[in-house]
């Protein structure tokens, strides 16, 4: 079987067209790749006539095969958005799979998703404390400035590597945070401020990440050298990954001698805690650049059985 029909290939494009990442391109194609090799396999076909001619019952009958996969809900949920969006796309009507993520929801919450106050404190603690290693010890001051962005404004790490210096206002003690729709504006307490005062001062000036530029804020770090990467092609630091990212925190609790935490604990915790403070499902929905309301029933139902 060809990969992709012409039709598929002049999607991907549009998506192109739309500034989505390589990464995001890569998803999307391996997940409709599944559904036409399901497509195949079923209809013995994967033109665009035939995609036409699906009925109701035949996209049902793909749902059924990817729940007998035995897929984590969360791949399931995936798998079945990105083909809405395609079968939208090409005007096809959906309504026999739309509410399916909805008829099989994420799995309830409990208290391992999240981390406890004493947890974090421990953790904080453990992070401003030397271990002996040159490179990390001089990444403190990042590293709290990283962390306290997960736990308290509830940045993921994707976030978190995308916020480049004319985004961020240290006069004002602002970051502004890209979204698909208007930009997040959030405020920065003084402390949480300082720490990534700090870790900019730490750079060498020729290093350092210029102020109102395209500069990332959180650079790259070169453990061997202790030295700041610098993307010479680019003229600019290079970005901190998004998997940097996701290691620091994995490696800083792994010292604090905490049981696994991941930024999606400090970011959960996050959004419980503004709903603790009786803000509206549609605020933190937006905060939190969430798809819908559904999106937060899970945190909601969590606090209803905490509280009682």
């Amino acid at each position: 079987m060809q990969r992709f029909p012409d039709y598929v290939e002049n999607y991907i494009e549009f998506l192109v067209g739309k500034g989505r990442k390589r990464s995001t391109l890569k998803q999307y194609s391996s997940d409709l790749e599944k559904f036409f090799d399901w497509m195949n396999d079923f209809k013995g076909a994967i033109d665009l006539n035939t995609l036409r001619s699906l009925s109701s019952q035949d996209l049902e009958a793909y749902v059924d095969h990817l729940l007998n996969m035995k897929l984590s809900d969360a791949t399931f949920r995936r798998l079945i958005s990105v083909l809405n969006r395609f079968l939208k796309y090409w005007d096809i009507n959906t309504g026999a799979i739309l509410d399916k993520p909805k008829e099989r929801p994420l799995r309830s919450l409990n208290l391992d998703d999240f981390i406890s106050d004493d947890e974090m404190e421990q953790l904080l603690t453990s992070m401003k404390k030397s271990n002996g290693s040159v490179a990390r010890d001089y990444l403190i001051d990042r590293n709290l400035g990283i962390v306290c962005l997960a736990r308290y404004y509830g940045l993921t790490p994707k976030d978190i590597s995308l916020i480049t210096m004319e985004k961020v206002n240290l006069a004002q003690s602002t970051i502004e945070i890209k979204t698909s729709g208007s930009p997040l504006m959030i405020e920065i307490e003084d402390e949480h401020l300082q720490y990534i005062r700090d870790y900019r001062n730490s750079i060498e000036e020729s290093l350092r990440p210029r102020l109102r530029t395209k500069d990332p804020l959180f650079v790259a770090f070169f453990n061997p050298t202790c030295r700041f990467h610098f993307d010479y092609a680019a003229g600019m630091p290079k970005a901190l990954s998004i998997r940097g990212i996701q290691e620091m925190i994995k490696d800083e609790v792994r010292l604090a001698g905490l049981r696994k935490i991941s930024a999606k604990n400090l970011r959960n915790s996050c959004i419980i805690e503004h709903l603790s403070n009786n803000l509206s499902n549609e605020s933190v929905v937006s905060y939190f650049r969430l798809s819908d309301s559904f999106s937060i029933r899970r945190y909601s139902e969590y606090l209803k059985t905490k509280n009682d």
